[in-house]
């Protein structure tokens, strides 16, 4: 590569990262979130279904780090990718979008089908909470889990290891389109994860989802109530199909 290359290619990279700046420091609406208090990820899933989107539920691997773990917020997307270097102007560029961020933002990671190296752990997660981000999801190990635990930062991954990514991995890409869980997830979109796993809302389908989740949160209730009065499932079913 040379001299004008290698220029074009830090210009390219500077107009990328000052994208993702602009990108993470973007106005929410706080209201949509707030909606997601009383539903739940099968529900959220579901209603994904039903409208015919693109899959939405992340894979079985991706769990909570602790019982109880709950949060709602809009992708903010990392990825590491391989590497034996570690670039610490890298690293500089995903605190700074870190700090950008702030409320009603959730940190999803892609760690590019590795498990060689934590993506998340507990200065991290201090940081994003103290920010105010909502919660984390790692598609790979996170690791501090005990002083994780301790913070309540409501953190999702796919287990633990203690190594970090210097030396293994680097940054590839700040608030672009990645893969997680097996779920495309773009910057915006809404990350919804409980005790049954992570959802991903399109984040032009919000109101949409959020509508026919209640639909469904209602049909259920409908079952609860009718099979505690003792009616068949049979008759109920002719009442209200199954959610």
């Amino acid at each position: 590569m040379n001299g004008l290359e290698r220029r074009e290619k830090m210009v390219r990279s500077d107009e990328k990262i000052k994208k993702a700046m602009e990108l993470a420091g973007a106005e929410l609406d706080a209201s949509l979130l707030a909606e997601f208090a009383d539903l739940y990820t099968p529900a959220v899933s579901d209603a994904i279904d039903n409208l015919k989107l693109r899959p939405g539920f992340m894979d079985m691997g991706i769990k909570p780090m602790w019982p109880g773990a709950r949060f709602a917020g809009y992708a903010a997307t990392v990825e590491f990718v391989p590497s034996v270097t570690f670039d610490e102007k890298g690293v500089q560029n995903m605190l700074g979008m870190f700090s950008k961020v702030g409320r009603n933002r959730a940190v999803v990671m892609s760690m590019s089908g590795l498990n060689v190296a934590a993506g998340l752990g507990q200065v991290t997660s201090m940081m994003a909470q103290r920010l105010g981000c909502a919660g984390g999801v790692v598609d790979g190990p996170v690791r501090d889990l005990a002083q994780v635990n301790a913070l309540r930062f409501p953190l999702f991954g796919r287990g633990c290891i203690p190594s970090s990514v210097r030396g293994r991995m680097t940054l590839g890409s700040l608030m672009e389109p990645i893969k997680c869980g097996g779920v495309l997830v773009n910057p915006g979109d809404l990350v919804f994860g409980d005790i049954s796993g992570v959802v991903v809302v399109p984040g032009n389908k919000i109101k949409e989802v959020l509508a026919e989740a209640n639909k469904i949160i209602s049909a259920d209730l409908f079952w609860q109530d009718q099979l505690n009065k003792g009616k068949s499932p049979a008759d109920i079913e002719k009442e209200v199909p199954l959610p």
